[in-house]
């Protein structure tokens, strides 16, 4: 049988809370057998959210590691934020794992955080970390002044006790399933609400781009400071532009994002999980690049964020008249351009100039097209025509062993659209062929300015 979570996520998710250097990302590490979370022994390394996609006795889940959770009267800005982001991984999450340490004991902020955490009342697991041989099992009977009748024990950095913690995790979360029934329930409602909230649109760039510059053109007044000192914009800053006759504009201009290994002062910090939070927030992302300087590392980063988070992209080049004349340097960077972007090549592209205003009046338009787009809901006939259109041009392979078959599709959410295939083996589903069918679907349906997402379920057998 297929299940549904009762909050309608397809895939459960599971935030890993706890004091500041527990060993979560140690955890999450040892979870998903790579070293892509940031480890360290300083407290606190942890900064935004971080999430990883992994695969445990059949069942998918996605995990999410969090900053170090706690409250003091000495907190600074950055801990409060991190505190903050904790909990809203609690509020989306479906499951809580609480991360303690054994070396250090049952502290008042272990007892802070669990008497913080059950009134959101997610089933929990109680994790002791650190226990790194046999005689630190002698030190867990404290842990059970929390109120629980259970404590699993672990060691992330060697890998003990992972196997019975992950037999406890799917154990919980199978209990959480019910069958899948009408998916989705009102889309169609939730499309009609959009109408009356504005497009939210993010700029982001590096330090000294223009952002600002550009966001006083579109706006038609000046708003922003504009200097020449890069990271003069230190906050996220909403500027709201109302259209009589179309949809108004949410602009948040973000500070310039630079490379962590850049970033000296704490506000800076402050900044980049703010511009973060921003991209996951908007509707379109305006990534701003300087044409003088071609495409940076950290513009690729930003185009991997706006990616990663399934948001609808412009990217802009702008200060096209520091280079007016030079043609050969211009089509060097649209080559530039083209491979960083092979990711998002559904997103359209200007070269602008912010000081001048050249092209700066293509942009408010290009945005009410793509945002068609980015929020477009398709009927259920429509879909499946293109899918047996795409299934004629090319019928899924044989793969390990089996012959793949897909009998419909849905589509579940906008904002991406977002499509769920029913087929007899989705996990053999290749990724080559999920590509295919993604790109099919974007020709086919005119969605061709968005990111769209495709995921596949196991047909339900009928009795």
């Amino acid at each position: 049988m297929n299940f549904k979570f009762k909050d309608k996520k397809i895939i459960p998710k599971v935030a890993l809370i706890g004091r500041p250097n527990v060993g979560k990302s140690t955890l999450l590490n040892r979870l998903t057998r790579t070293r892509d979370a940031l480890v360290d022994s300083t407290p606190g390394l942890t900064r935004d959210l971080r999430y990883a996609e992994i695969k445990w006795d059949n069942l998918t889940m996605q995990l999410i590691d969090t900053g170090g959770m706690g409250r003091s009267p000495d907190m600074d800005s950055i801990s409060r934020i991190v505190h903050e982001q904790s909990l809203r991984a609690v509020e989306e999450s479906d499951m809580l794992l609480i991360i303690l340490d054994v070396k250090e004991g049952l502290t008042p902020a272990d007892r802070e955080i669990v008497d913080l955490l059950r009134p959101y009342k997610k089933p929990y697991l109680i994790i002791i970390n650190k226990v790194d041989n046999p005689s630190r099992e002698l030190d867990l009977g404290e842990f059970y002044e929390l109120g629980v009748n259970e404590v699993i024990p672990v060691s992330a950095e060697h890998g003990k006790g992972i196997n019975a913690l992950m037999t406890r995790v799917v154990d919980v979360l199978k209990h959480m399933h019910r069958p899948v029934k009408d998916i989705p329930e009102d889309l169609e409602g939730l499309t009609q609400e959009s109408k009356n909230k504005p497009i939210r649109v993010a700029l982001i760039g590096r330090p000294n781009t223009g952002k600002s510059s550009l966001l006083n053109m579109l706006v038609g007044e000046p708003r922003m400071i504009v200097t020449d000192v890069p990271g003069t914009t230190r906050d996220a800053i909403d500027t709201l532009l109302q259209r009589p006759g179309r949809k108004d504009i949410l602009f948040t201009d973000t500070a310039g994002i630079r490379r962590k290994t850049s970033v000296s002062d704490k506000i800076e910090k402050f900044g980049i999980i703010k511009a973060i939070n921003v991209i996951k927030a908007c509707d379109i992302v305006l990534i701003v690049m300087d044409i003088s300087e071609g495409i940076t590392d950290q513009d690729k980063r930003l185009i991997g964020y706006t990616e990663r988070y399934g948001r609808a992209c412009i990217t802009l080049f702008n200060k096209r008249d520091l280079i007016q004349q030079d043609q050969s340097l211009v089509k060097l960077r649209s080559g530039e351009l083209e491979r960083a972007k092979r990711f998002i090549s559904y997103s359209p592209h200007l070269n602008i100039s912010a000081l001048t205003g050249k092209c700066v009046n293509r942009i408010l338009p290009l945005i009410d097209d793509v945002y068609v787009d980015f929020n477009a809901l398709i009927n259920t006939g429509s879909v499946n025509s293109v899918l047996q259109k795409a299934l004629a041009k090319r019928t899924p392979p044989i793969s390990k062993g089996h012959h793949l078959k897909i009998y419909y599709t849905t589509q579940v959410a906008t904002k991406p659209p977002k499509f769920l295939f029913f087929a007899n083996y989705p996990d053999f589903i290749p990724s080559q062929y999920k590509r295919f069918l993604a790109n099919q679907f974007r020709e086919q349906l005119g969605l061709k300015q968005t990111p769209i997402r495709i995921l596949f379920r196991k047909r339900e057998r009928r009795p």
